[in-house]
């Protein structure tokens, strides 16, 4: 058990985490080319109103993302289908019993 705890622990001194067992998942494996995604990242704002006020509150609130096309396509492909799920999650899970 002690093993177990301390290996699939992502915060444990020496977890498969720290000792880089798990890098792929900090890696993006799909993307976008921004000069494709923009005619679909319009669509989707088009489609999904709640998504397009989320996005045009970001703008609002945020200068810096307000004045960054790149980052303003990348929020709405992370916010769209076509963002792989897998990316920053952790692949090992705890289960707690009551």
């Amino acid at each position: 058990m002690r093993y177990l705890l301390e290996t699939l622990e992502p915060e444990a001194t020496d977890s498969f985490f720290n000792w880089n067992f798990f890098d792929v998942i900090l890696q993006r494996k799909e993307g976008f080319s921004p000069y494709v995604f923009e005619e679909i990242a319009l669509d989707i704002l088009t489609q999904d109103p709640d998504l397009r006020m989320e996005f045009e509150a970001k703008k609002e609130v945020d200068s810096t993302f307000s004045a960054n096309w790149h980052n303003q396509l990348d929020w709405i492909y992370r916010h769209s289908k076509y963002y792989e799920p897998q990316h920053m999650q952790y692949p090992v899970y705890r289960v707690l019993k009551e």
